[in-house]
């Protein structure tokens, strides 16, 4: 496994020449259908007189993220309500839901007027409200507190043969992706330590059951590999408003994509797979497994914010002494978004709740993406943004082929931090997925009860899989990282400032010993 540092600090550069589609996750229909997405495309859409045009980026149609100042103060909500009301929509703030209080922003469905037939698109409503010139224009400190709501997508590497998507960054190099395989090397022994150095992952969940690693709740105080939280998922679930099936549950299916051919979906597992990194590079971490990515790799950037608040909300009440409640030392994000500003400056509230992390001294190492692009991949291109000299780091990770070059699939740029091992890995997977291909050759054994047969592509009952992607380089490189921690005396942390340090004084010792 491998860890390189750029010899740069992370930094954004506008590039005016890019391509304004660049780094856009190509999706089919469907499944953009399933979560109410859209993708803006600069020469498809409104936009508001004398600015600049936007670049491409995927958004919730039907849904606006709005600042919670705006919901909770009736005249500044009426005010909004009213200048909405003659494009033809309405905003239904009755039914604004944050999954965490005071997390900064809250959804909000956008419907048609009754009798109206305007078609609703978030998009288009926000450059109406940018264009408005009478006496119901909004101001602008106003406005800037309405924002799209984007989709995330994962980085995971899956061509091959029957999986919906075009080949990225001539990723048919790395064979059909996800395949199954068997682990020679037994699972690392875990230490008996005081308090465990604990990682948050945020991603599709671990199943209940894997010969690799034990799972508990965290009101049960066991230790073991895996804490999942019953009670946010319970709370997702609550606010649950897609029609995709909802996150209630810190493990569940689908397995297979929803149609006729039974395929495993594309991104099931993809979290367990990267449990399984962690487990084996630093098997002496407790992992928080939070669920808030779908089986075909789509986040909600709301229920992800709500996720990164409620990290950090725990990590406050711990340290304020309660007993039930979790210290977290890192969080591995594996999903992103390219944002519309043609500057590549997001607005919104997930980069708040990520300085919120890095504030209370909590390291975020972040997926850079696998679109083969050098535009800015959120929430990991934060690593080039100015930060307190008592914040933690954040890191943007790209992927590097087991040769130590960066792999043709991921993104790259002056804002990426450093990159890790990303292609051809092999890990831990969900012992229940199995889909539809077969094997090329089947017979009947005439010995054993059993048959003769060629490998089949989609039977993962070993456990295991070869899989590729940012998505993966993002844990190894915190596998490095909680490592370097475990170096230094853990004790208790008693604040902010005193964790950051540690973790720097961490970065810093793993830079010297790659040099």
């Amino acid at each position: 496994m491998r860890l390189v540092f750029a010899d740069h600090e992370p930094h954004l550069k506008p590039n005016p020449r890019r391509d304004h589609m660049s780094g856009v996750p190509e999706l089919s229909y469907s499944t953009l259908d399933r979560h109410g997405g859209r993708v803006l495309a600069p020469g498809q859409v409104v936009r508001t007189a004398g600015q600049s045009a936007p670049v491409g980026t995927i958004y919730r149609y039907d849904r606006l993220l709005v600042d919670e100042s705006v919901i909770h103060d009736t005249e500044t909500r009426e005010q909004l309500e009213e200048a909405i009301r003659p494009t033809g929509m309405l905003m239904e703030s009755q039914a604004a839901s944050s999954i965490v209080a005071g997390q900064g922003s809250y959804r909000v469905p956008v419907l048609s007027t009754h009798g109206d037939q305007a078609a609703v698109d978030a998009w288009s409503l926000l450059q109406r409200l940018r264009t408005v010139n009478d006496e119901s224009s909004l101001p602008g400190d106003l406005l800037d507190k309405v924002r799209l709501e984007h989709l995330m997508i994962c980085s995971k590497v899956t061509p091959g043969v029957g999986s919906g998507e075009p080949p990225i960054g001539d990723s048919r190099s790395y064979g059909l992706g996800r395949i199954p395989v068997d682990m020679v090397n037994p699972m690392p022994d875990r230490k008996q330590v005081g308090r465990r150095l604990r990682v948050a992952i945020l991603d599709t969940g671990v199943p209940t059951k894997h010969p690799a690693f034990d799972v508990s709740d965290r009101t049960e105080g066991e230790d073991t590999f895996v804490v999942v939280d019953h009670a946010f998922q319970a709370k997702l679930g609550e606010h649950s408003d897609s029609p995709a099936i909802p996150l209630d549950d810190p493990w569940e299916g689908p397995v297979h994509e929803p149609t006729l051919v039974g395929e495993v979906a594309s991104h099931y597992g993809h979290g367990t797979f990267m449990t399984g990194l962690l487990r084996q590079m630093s098997p002496d971490v407790q992992v928080y497994s939070l669920k808030v990515v779908h089986n075909d790799g789509l986040a909600y950037e709301h229920e992800v914010i709500g996720a990164l608040h409620h990290v950090a909300d725990q990590v406050e009440a711990a340290r304020g002494g309660d007993t039930e409640a979790l210290i977290v030392d890192a969080v591995v994000l594996a999903m992103g978004y390219v944002d519309e500003s043609p500057d590549d400056e997001p607005g919104g509230w997930i980069g708040d709740a990520v300085h919120r992390l890095a504030e209370l001294g909590i390291p975020v190492v972040a997926a850079a993406g696998n679109q083969s692009s050098d535009r800015p991949f959120y929430p990991a291109a934060f690593a080039a943004y100015p930060q307190s000299e008592t914040a933690a780091p954040i890191l943007s990770v790209g992927a590097l082929n087991p040769n130590r070059h960066i792999a043709m699939f991921s993104n790259e740029g002056p804002w990426v931090s450093c990159y890790a091992t990303g292609a051809g890995l092999v890990s831990t997977y969900p012992c229940e997925a199995k889909g539809s291909r077969m094997p090329d050759r089947r017979a009947k054994s005439s010995i054993l009860n059993r048959h003769r047969e060629s490998h089949d592509p989609d039977d993962f009952s070993s456990g295991f899989a070869v899989w590729s992607g940012t998505s993966f380089a993002a844990p190894l490189a915190a596998a490095f990282l909680m490592n370097a921690l475990a170096e230094s005396e853990i004790g208790t942390v008693n604040g902010a400032a005193e964790a950051s340090a540690r973790a720097h004084e961490a970065l810093k010792r793993l830079k010297k010993q790659l040099a």
